[in-house]
């Protein structure tokens, strides 16, 4: 179960879809992304989570819940729901996006205020800022920029999605399903992450020692140049 980020839409998941070959994949889209409506229950990632199960299959066994940036909140939620063997796994994503007490790798929420306000002010240059940042770090980041453009352009996310997405990106805190969860748990994070700091890897590990983790190079987004190795390292958390 591939749950894309901000702004996406479930096609920025092909590259690793294709590097799973055989694997059955589902590709549920956000509130108010891929062409999907009700973008304002994105604010909750709970409520975002009852309506991605609106498109999951129904017989859906034992699922591995894979969730990139945002995603990830809602792959949370998603988990926290479930009743049944299932595993997951954080791509570039962290059960609370902003600093908290106990929890200082992460944005200052001003951060999100900025981004907030230069969406009403600027959707198309918030989104060049945004693909940008997401592709620093990354071998080729021009290219991967470029690549993250064309997709948000693909399939534009509503901007009630957009709005609420935000609010879960600041307000969103799922460190207790984290650290409870009574599934395999596992993160992917970047060295370079700008979204994602790294030091976001020792918390995790603090709060779920027995979670499999991986680091690698590059930032936000750079999974994308390297779909094979994050594959591989899903076909480990399936084993």
């Amino acid at each position: 179960m591939l749950i894309h980020g901000w702004g996406f839409d479930p096609g920025i998941w092909q590259p690793l879809r294709e590097a799973l070959g055989a694997r059955r994949v589902v590709l549920p889209a956000l509130p108010g992304h891929g062409r999907r409506g009700d973008g304002e229950r994105l604010a909750d990632p709970l409520d975002a989570a009852r309506a991605v199960e609106e498109q999951l299959p129904a017989d859906l066994v034992e699922p591995v819940w894979i969730g990139w940036s945002l995603g990830g909140l809602v792959a949370l939620a998603l988990a926290a729901r479930w009743r049944g063997p299932q595993r997951l796994v954080l791509v570039g994503a962290t059960p609370r996006f902003t600093v908290a007490d106990q929890w200082r790798a992460a944005l200052e929420p001003t951060a999100l205020s900025a981004f907030a306000a230069e969406l009403e002010r600027d959707r198309p240059a918030l989104e060049r800022r945004f693909a940008a940042l997401c592709a620093d770090g990354a071998r080729a980041p021009g290219r991967l920029r470029r690549q993250l453009l064309a997709r948000m352009g693909a399939a534009p996310a509503a901007l009630s999605g957009l709005r609420a997405g935000l609010q879960a990106l600041g307000a969103g805190d799922l460190r207790t399903v984290w650290a409870g969860l009574d599934a395999p748990v596992a993160a992917w994070m970047a060295r370079d992450d700008r979204l994602v700091p790294a030091g976001t890897a020792d918390a995790l590990m603090a709060l779920r020692p027995d979670a499999r983790l991986r680091t690698s190079a590059g930032g936000h987004a750079s999974w994308l140049e390297d779909p094979q190795a994050l594959a591989g390292f899903v076909e480990e958390v399936m084993a």
